[in-house]
């Protein structure tokens, strides 16, 4: 099951005519967790300052591209 369908909400689908809402991973980017830059209204995490590997590289929702890692060589 996908999260869209978890939800009951539309999407989980990328067939032609569906909302093109994808996220690109990048598995080998290494990244650093900083709870101060996280969106969430909770800032506790016990990673703070922990490098990791594996991050996004892009994110597209309807078709339009709206963030792009440059980080993960992607322009």
């Amino acid at each position: 099951m996908n999260p869209a369908a978890i939800i009951n909400v539309p999407g989980g689908s990328l067939a032609e005519g569906s909302a093109a809402d994808v996220t690109i991973l990048a598995p080998d980017l290494q990244v650093t967790v900083a709870a101060r830059a996280m969106k969430s209204k909770s800032k506790n995490t016990p990673f703070d300052g922990w490098q990791l590997r594996g991050g996004v590289a892009a994110t597209i929702v309807g078709g339009r591209v709206v963030y792009i890692n440059e980080s993960a060589g992607l322009r």
